[in-house]
């Protein structure tokens, strides 16, 4: 399983960062192959074949987050506070706009996972599911390439070059190792969702139990949880 660099292993935080996006790009690189190749040969022939897809998502759905968590925790706070705008109109604007970004790629990776582990049970897709996981598959795949490369050519290198003093690069580095030191994960074989005890991070990965992970354009896995959840709520109201 592929691991995020050891903080405690850097004096520098920009280069931390930058090497756990280099781990990031590798896994983007092998989400594509992945999914060009099961496009070619079949979604379900590939998800049940091919036992590179189950370390994959479990790399996207709980390792890659424990990065955006190091960024959200310990260097936007300082590097926001001090260039709020980026490009942006308003104050704030660059922060959630980043922040966003993590929540959404978060969803669908949830939702990749959660499309895997549901047709092993199957002996056969739908055309239009199949088109659907690709699509969904591509789409992260654009989404970590635009997002890594606005980070490490602009927050990165600004943060870098104008803005971080040394006491504010090790504080950094102080929250990165706090943090990572406290970090629990569940394995994905056993859960629905990735369960994180991470302290100050609240994940916003999934409205509710009964709620899609992504956009209705995406993977659709839980259909018959939210018509039970209807039926419930209108036998209530009866």
């Amino acid at each position: 399983m592929p691991r995020l660099p050891d903080p405690n292993k850097y004096n520098d935080p920009i280069k931390f960062f930058r090497d756990c996006h280099a781990l990031v790009v590798t896994q983007v690189n092998l989400l594509e192959q992945l999914a060009k190749d099961a496009e070619s040969k079949g979604v379900i022939r590939s998800l049940k074949d091919d036992s590179r897809w189950a370390e994959l998502l479990d790399f996207f759905v709980n390792t890659a987050p424990l990065h955006e968590i190091d960024e959200e925790l310990a260097l936007f706070p300082i590097v926001f506070a001090k260039t709020p705008h980026f490009g942006f109109q308003s104050p704030d604007s660059a922060k959630r706009f980043i922040e966003d970004q993590h929540e959404i790629m978060q969803f669908k990776s949830i939702a990749l996972l959660r499309f895997w582990k549901d047709s092993l049970k199957k002996d056969e897709l739908s055309s239009e599911d199949s088109t659907t996981f690709i699509h969904t598959a591509k789409e992260l795949v654009d989404l970590y390439r635009e997002h890594i490369r606005k980070e490490n050519e602009i927050i990165y290198t600004v943060a870098n070059d104008e803005l971080l003093s040394p006491q504010e690069r090790l504080e950094i580095l102080e929250v990165v190792r706090e943090n990572r030191s406290k970090e629990v994960t569940t394995p994905y074989l056993g859960f629905d969702e990735p369960t994180f005890t991470l302290k100050g991070y609240a994940p916003v990965i999934v409205a509710g139990e009964t709620e899609d992970a992504i956009s209705g354009t995406s993977i659709e896995l839980q259909d018959d949880e939210v018509q039970e959840e209807e039926e419930e709520e209108e036998e209530q109201s009866n």
